[in-house]
This record gives C-alpha cells, structure tokens and sequence, in this order.
C-alpha cells in the first residue's frame, strides 16, 4: 500500500481507529525539513505541532521520538572512517546556520509533549531498531516516521514507515512491489553493496544491481558466507570471495536489530541507557 499526500493535514482524513498503534519518530531526521526554511533557528513550535498531528493522525496509543547524539562511539570504534565523509559546514554564513539550526533542535526534545530518547555516543537508528524488537510487539501497528532506507531493514507485517518527505507510507507489500526483496534480503544487499553516504565500503564491483541479484539467490548473510569461495572467473566474483572480512565488518555496522545492545551500551551512558531503555518496555 502506498499513499501520497500534498500537505501533511491531508493525512488526518484517513482512518485509523481501529488500530492500536506505535509511533516512532527519527527526531533528527524530521528536523532536517527545516534546514533550508526560513524559521531553520526557530522551528520548536512548528516541530511539536507535526509530531503532535501525526501521533493524532494515527491514533497513536504511544509517541516516541528518538535523537541522535553526535556519531556512534560503537560504530566508530569498529570502523575509525564511519561518516568521515561528510562535508562539513566552510563559509561563515553556512556555519552559522547549522550551529542556529541545532541550537534550535537541540531545545525541542525536554518540551516535547510524548517519550523521547537521547543518548550520546548513540543514533536513532539504534534506538529505533531496539523499540522495534522490544515495545513494538505490544502493539497492532507500528508507524516509524523516517526518510531513512536503513529503516526498511525493519518492515514486517505489522511495521511501516510514513516517509514525510516524499508523504508516502510504505508497508511491507509496498516494499517488495518495489525492489523485490524482502526486508532481510534488502539488509543483505546493502551489505554488499555498502553505503556511501556512511563512508561505508562495499564490495569492489558490486553495485545495487549486483548485490541484489545476490541477496535473492543466498537470502541472508549466513547462506553467503557458508557458499563462499563462490565460482566464477568475474572480477566481482573473484573480489567477492576475497571480501569475507569487510563482509562481516559490515554486517555489524549496519544490522540494526542484531546489534542494537552493543550500539546502545557503547554510548556515553553505557549500561544506564540499556536499563532505562529497558524500562520503557513495561510502560
């Protein structure tokens, strides 16, 4: 199922009474709609009053928005170059706009009306990834608002993801109608193929293509590894075989449900974060 709306209010008419509903938000990732708008330092009001629709919208029994906190102290323990790749701000105007920008952001999460998490030294990502496994199950839909595709990795029958930049919902046949995959397959593919915008390295010579014609044939990450060395006179073949390291490398930076608690627990808060996390479950 997909739907696109014009305005975000348009999504107000569409029923959803009958579900009993958890809305997960990539607090980050909304906030980036502002960026480039004329209130980009002043957006706290407009930020509440979306999350505040959209929790409305799906009838949400239970809002959470997660934050991330400056880069993955598990991720960059792992691989030193995670996101080193990203352009930072030069001109003095530009700096001055993002450093407007965050002082902004970073005031929203304590008035938020609803649950929020924020741990430093941890993402979004992670943070979703563990309400997903753990507080998701609670409930007869989950809703996660993101424009980020390593959330696809957590569609399932009763996970979707309200994509507020492009106003489109994508569920779990949506999903496959698309890019034929299923979620597992789709993690598997990005793990060949590797991710540019995180500075993550793929295999030499396999593209979106490639590594999705792959993910078909071996399914997930064990079957893969169990048929390598692969036979073939390809150079994507030959690098492929070659690549049994950067695989499993991979594999844990960008499994976000298997390695959710190692993610969490190397933050800054460490086991305090996994507790008080772990308390949210019985809310």
């Amino acid at each position: 199922m997909t739907k696109e709306w014009s305005d975000l209010a348009d999504i107000e008419n569409t029923d959803y009474s009958v579900k009993n509903s958890l809305l997960v938000l990539d607090g980050n990732n909304l906030s980036y709609r502002y960026l480039h708008r004329k209130n980009y330092d002043n957006f706290k009001d407009d930020y509440i009053r979306t999350v505040e629709s959209l929790s409305k919208s799906y009838n949400a029994e239970r809002t959470i928005v997660c934050f991330d906190f400056g880069k993955s102290y598990y991720r960059k323990e792992l691989f030193p170059e995670y996101k080193e790749n990203r352009v930072k701000p030069k001109e003095a105007a530009e700096i001055a706009r993002y450093d407007e920008f965050f002082e902004c952001l970073n005031s929203i999460p304590e008035s938020l009306p609803c649950e929020y998490y924020k741990f430093r030294g941890v993402e979004a990502d992670d943070l979703i990834a563990y309400l997903i496994k753990n507080v998701s199950t609670q409930f007869e839909k989950t809703w996660i608002v993101t424009s980020d595709r390593d959330m696809y990795q957590l569609l399932s029958d009763t996970v979707s993801i309200f994509n507020i930049f492009a106003r489109r919902e994508i569920d779990l046949a949506f999903f496959y109608e698309q890019y034929n995959l299923t979620p597992e397959e789709y993690l598997l593919s990005r793990i060949l193929e590797g991710d540019k915008g995180d500075n993550i390295e793929g295999v030499a010579g396999i593209g979106p293509k490639r590594s999705q014609a792959l993910s078909k044939k071996y399914k997930n990450l064990d079957n893969i590894l169990y048929a390598l060395p692969l036979e073939g006179s390809t150079k994507y073949i030959h690098a492929l075989n070659d690549s049994k390291e950067l695989i499993i490398r991979n594999e844990k930076l960008m499994d976000l449900k298997r390695y959710n608690k190692q993610a969490i627990t190397a933050g800054k808060e460490g086991k305090d974060a996994w507790e008080l996390l772990s308390e949210c479950v019985s809310k």
